[in-house]
């Protein structure tokens, strides 16, 4: 046998490093990929060998390259490197790379040529691929190859003490199974990074350029950008572009530029041939949606939404405001969604503010409003929001806080804390930590965090909300206080009754000192103190 590959399959837990226990074979163009077993750490692991020559060679070099990308990137959405490495195995030279397995299948798989997904599915999965964009972008990188074989569907980890869902880099149907129905709770992972390359001369990663070439045509031609073709500046946008192809074929089970077997046509389709519309070839789709996917597939780069967070944020929007309606009864005394108020003004941003406090207002005014409505009305002015305001305004980050507020009073406090985690995020960094907002956005995301049964990494998350916002808080600031009560209740939720009521008794000594042992809060964290003892 010369090399890994032979003549034929290896056979079955041939041992390769010493370590690592090959089981099967996958398509990997130039590289052999396996999926192996690491005996050292006991783990499914993605083995990928390249047999080279020379170290020095293009193919080693992006290789190598590959590995240097992908472990700079830190984010669940991204493929995580596990070693990179060179070693003579049978007798010839090779590169190795070994990265996380997904027990999932590709996009491509799970979504067969000619079918479609239901509208809020695509729009969730668009929005993930836009996300696990953002890392990828904010390095000065371009992926240059968005596809849907390179896009995994992993199934979520059922919960705490559950098995973990495994992650990897092959398209492969696992144990977890098809997961493109509509209420599937899948994730993407974003896998092969071989084409990617600086769009920039800075930064460690700034050589890439060099190892692809300028003048080499790279990429999946059904889901190129026209500045690929044409061999023009890429950037951002270029991979905004791909994932509109890859949303548009969500959509309509068809990608929107096709030529088979006559790659000139193609071409020129993809520079020059006007957007085909989406509603065209499927009348459901709202025209919100419509309209950004035009955006994405638009031919200048100058005229595509500005970035990937911009595009996620939109695209979660979208998706709330097309869920289906919630199944309950809706009587008569429950109002329709409420529309503006009489003499609003212009500016969107007075708008966004009129059409949530209608909201508000209207199923406060009536208790017996299913918490459904709210969440669906609310979706509908962050779908508002996003359209109509930038990227980091306020005004979408207060309508996303109520939103959250609605799924958690409608008994989904998990999505409410997925919806609410990036913009609290983004808030923090935007604003400042000690910021209102932000601290509303981080105080209910630990909230719903720890609701949905997590309450230690709720007290970690208060932990660290709280170091930030000690320096230029006070002890008894009522904002600060909060925090510290939240931090202390979600450590005895977690049963770590020592530190909680460590906790306790520092925030009560502050307030016996700052308002004495009679005032309300003082006799209150008396009681719980007590409590939290016994």
């Amino acid at each position: 046998m010369s090399g890994i590959r032979g003549a034929g399959p290896a056979p079955m837990r041939r041992l390769v490093l010493d370590r690592y226990a090959l089981l099967e074979r996958f398509h990997g163009g130039m590289a052999e990929v396996w999926k192996a077993h690491d005996q050292r750490l006991d783990r499914t692991v993605v083995a990928k060998f390249l047999r080279v020559t020379d170290r020095g060679t293009h193919p080693a070099l992006r290789f190598l390259r590959e590995a240097k990308i992908l472990a700079a990137i830190d984010d669940p959405r991204i493929v995580r490197v596990h070693d990179v490495d060179e070693a003579r195995i049978d007798g010839s030279w090779h590169l190795y790379l070994i990265t996380q397995y997904i027990e999932g299948e590709t996009l491509r798989v799970a979504l067969p040529r000619g079918r479609r997904l239901a509208v809020d599915h695509a729009l969730r999965w668009a929005a993930e691929l836009c996300e696990a964009l953002v890392p990828v972008h904010a390095r000065d990188l371009v992926h240059r190859d968005i596809k849907p074989s390179n896009i995994m569907v992993r199934a979520a980890a059922p919960g705490p003490g559950g098995p973990s869902a495994a992650t990897g880099g092959i398209g492969r149907t696992g144990a977890t199974g098809h997961a493109t129905g509509p209420t599937g709770r899948s994730t993407l992972v974003l896998l092969d990074f071989g084409i990617a390359r600086s769009y920039t001369a800075v930064g460690n990663l700034g050589y890439a350029a060099g190892v692809t070439g300028l003048a080499q045509l790279v990429g999946t031609p059904e889901y190129m950008a026209p500045e690929c073709f044409l061999q023009e500046p890429i950037g951002p946008a270029t991979d905004l572009y791909a994932v509109g192809c890859v949303l548009f074929e969500m959509l309509t089970g068809r990608q929107p530029y096709s030529a088979p077997d006559d790659y000139g046509t193609l071409v020129n389709l993809h520079c020059r041939a006007a957007v085909p519309s989406v509603r065209g070839l499927r009348p459901e789709v709202p025209p919100a949606v419509d309209h950004l996917i035009a955006r994405l597939l638009t031919k200048s780069p100058g005229e595509r939404p500005a970035d990937a967070r911009e595009v996620a944020g939109l695209l979660r929007g979208l998706s709330v405001a097309v869920l289906p309606r919630p199944t309950v009864v809706v009587t008569p005394s429950v109002p329709p969604p409420p529309g503006p108020p009489p003499g609003l003004p212009t500016d969107p941003a007075q708008v966004v503010e009129a059409r949530c406090n209608a909201v508000l207002e209207a199923t406060e005014r009536d208790p017996e409003t299913p918490a459904g409505v709210r969440v669906r009305q609310l979706g509908d002015v962050l779908a508002f929001a996003y359209a109509t305001l930038p990227a980091d305004h306020r005004g979408i980050w207060l309508v996303v806080l109520h939103l959250a507020q609605a799924l958690a009073r409608a008994g989904q406090p998990a999505a409410a804390a997925e919806r609410l985690a990036p913009v609290a995020a983004r808030a923090r960094q935007v604003l400042g930590a000690d910021d209102q907002l932000a601290v509303l956005c981080a105080l209910n995301l630990a909230r719903y965090i720890g609701e949905s049964g997590h309450p230690r990494p709720a007290a970690q998350h208060l932990l660290e909300l709280r170091n930030a916002v000690s320096g230029v808080l006070a002890a008894t600031d009522p904002k600060l206080s909060e925090i510290r009560y939240d931090q202390a209740h979600w450590l005895a939720a977690a049963g770590d009754t020592h530190r909680a009521t460590a906790e306790f008794e520092a925030l009560y000594a502050d307030h016996w000192t700052a308002y004495g042992p009679d005032h309300p809060q003082t006799v209150r964290l008396r009681e719980l103190i007590a409590r939290t003892r016994a």
